[in-house]
């Protein structure tokens, strides 16, 4: 289950994290864990299609993939040093944790960070140009399902907006 800190506050409760990550306009869903047995990344986007399908529906996002990030992923070090740094996109940043976890700092108008945790079940939306970086935690393993409208913003930018 998800965790945010934020100003020396560590909060788990999903209706707490909703709220808290709501007020800076970042969305946040319990979709929990469904069926271990399903392997295939087809599988997986099987098994979530109709969460997947209303958020394509509700947003405007044309494609859903996945992503896995583990131990023995090449060139791992390389890959995540591209949003360990903060930045942002021009689309949104989607993402359903399916397996592992993975750290998003999340800026805020004061230049406070929020700290989210995304572990199996939890869905993030960060909006496009919303500031941000992430990282894996000691484990080094995640599996995602992402959305995009076009994979045109997925681009990280790293100077501020102007």
């Amino acid at each position: 289950m998800a965790k945010v800190g934020f100003k020396g506050k560590t909060h788990t409760d999903p209706e707490a994290v909703r709220a808290l990550l709501g007020e800076f306009g970042i969305r946040y869903e319990r979709w929990g864990v469904r069926d271990q047995k399903a392997t295939t990344d087809d599988e997986v986007l099987v098994l979530y299609k109709p969460e997947v399908d209303r958020l394509k529906s509700e947003r405007g996002y044309a494609t859903a993939d996945m992503i896995a990030l583990r131990p023995d992923t090449p060139n791992l070090e390389t890959i995540l040093a591209k949003f360990d740094k903060e930045h942002h996109h021009t689309a949104d940043e989607v993402r359903f944790t399916v397996e592992g976890e993975g750290v998003f700092e999340l800026c805020t108008p004061a230049g406070e960070n929020l700290v989210f945790t995304s572990e199996p079940g939890d869905l993030i939306v960060i909006p496009a140009m919303h500031r941000h970086l992430f990282y894996l935690t000691p484990k080094k393993t995640i599996r995602t399902i992402r959305m995009f409208r076009d994979m045109s913003g997925w681009e990280a930018i790293y100077p501020r907006p102007g």
